[in-house]
């Protein structure tokens, strides 16, 4: 049974390691971290498993906020791969000499694409059809509609070229001219958009037909797309000569960068989580010298919070990844435990004798100067605090009874 499983294990190939990203909070009391760290907590994490440190994602939130305005959400992904499909099967229709099935197709394409203005490449993905339309046309000898499909084409770019190994050299001569004709009316008939976008609204960006920033346009219509980071993209197939106040998408991550830790913001942790495609988002903090780590399993809950210096963080990675991730709520965002570091008591034992004085006790320190008797206590007090343990320095042999009156 067991090789049966292992054999069918083998099957289904190699399984893949857990999608991870880890988050930093600084403001309010953590600190910023530098880049020896944020690069010492990645590759820790790499390490558990073997996999290369370029894979665990930094800067989650940051990802998360661009990924929202700029990459397709499942069903738009499906829309695309369908988009593609119908191109490919008009294409092959065209070639195939079934001039009205392409036709019917790429009729259904163009409306999937104004349906749908926010879709990558759906400019490019216009002109294409736009052009597999004009060749039909020639076929076809319907030469005015072999132009208007042309003059569609170059309308969402207007600097395309078309090579006589796409097309047959009489249509790339009537390609060039109409193109020809449409760059020499730039300065007099092209149009610059009207876009107005909200008052106090930062972050946007303007993309049209695929090309980021507003320019001056060839008049009719073009795929108009507004962005902002965090924001879900707004889009329109839009006339350059229609005035258009977008409306801002919804924001889907927060902005803020340590709400995506606090504990009443778990669906800002959830919405990275989905964004990202993430299994577990590790968040991290540093305040002084000591650094904090709590991992959230993605759609589970929070692990155990681990608190330590930066020399144990191999520590503290397993703690944070081991779990288990029960938890409602994050506690890093909390107070953390001071740290206290007190010198170790001397051994008592009642059999051996009388208990002999700690050497700071002894009078020998505090009868010489006040100078030296501060110069001695201090310096092995920060000798208790960095090493950890009482160490007397080792020429320092006087009895302190011999000389003091027996203190």
């Amino acid at each position: 049974m067991r090789a049966l499983v292992l054999f069918a294990s083998m099957l289904a190939g190699p399984v893949p390691p857990p999608a991870i990203a880890v988050q930093w909070r600084s403001g309010a009391e953590g600190d910023e971290p530098d880049a020896s760290l944020r690069a010492s907590v990645r590759e820790l994490i790499a390490g558990r498993d073997g996999r290369a440190p370029e894979s665990v994602m930094d800067r989650a939130l940051d990802r998360a906020r661009v990924a929202v305005s700029r990459e397709l959400p499942a069903d738009l992904r499906e829309r695309q791969r369908s988009l593609r499909a119908g191109l490919d099967e008009a294409d092959g229709a065209y070639r195939g000499g079934r001039f009205d099935d392409a036709r019917a197709e790429l009729a259904e394409v163009l409306d999937r694409l104004h349906e749908t203005p926010e879709l990558p490449g759906a400019a490019a993905s216009a002109r294409e059809a736009h052009l597999l339309a004009a060749k039909i046309a020639w076929a076809l000898g319907e030469v005015e509609l072999a132009e208007a499909a042309l003059a569609d084409a170059l309308r969402v770019d207007p600097e395309a070229q078309l090579s006589v190994r796409e097309a047959a050299p009489e249509l790339v001569e009537r390609h060039q001219a109409i193109q020809s004709a449409l760059l020499a009316g730039r300065d007099r008939d092209w149009i610059e958009p009207q876009l107005s976008l909200p008052d106090g609204a930062t972050g946007l960006s303007v993309e049209i037909d695929g090309v980021p920033g507003s320019r001056p346009l060839p008049p009719g219509p073009h795929f108009m797309v507004v962005r902002r980071d965090g924001h879900e993209p707004v889009a329109a197939w839009r006339g350059a000569d229609q005035p258009w106040t977008p409306s801002l998408g919804a924001e889907r991550v927060p902005n803020d960068p340590n709400a995506a830790t606090a504990t009443d913001a778990i669906d800002a942790i959830d919405a990275i989580c989905e964004v990202l495609a993430l299994d577990l988002l590790v968040v991290a903090e540093r305040r002084g010298a000591r650094v904090g780590l709590q991992a959230h399993r993605c759609g589970a809950g929070f692990g155990p919070l681990w608190i330590g210096p930066r020399d144990q963080l191999g520590e503290g990675i397993a703690v944070a990844l081991d779990g288990p991730f029960e938890s409602a709520s994050a506690s890093l965002p909390g107070p953390w435990p001071v740290v206290l570091v007190e010198p170790p008591a001397g051994p008592v034992d009642d059999e051996v004798g009388p208990v002999e004085r700690p050497w700071y006790r002894r009078g020998w320190v505090w009868g010489t100067s006040a100078g030296v008797a501060a110069a001695v206590v201090g310096g092995v007090v920060a000798g208790v605090l960095v090493g950890g343990r009482d160490r007397a320095p080792a020429s320092l042999d006087i009895d302190a009874n011999d000389f003091i009156g027996g203190l």
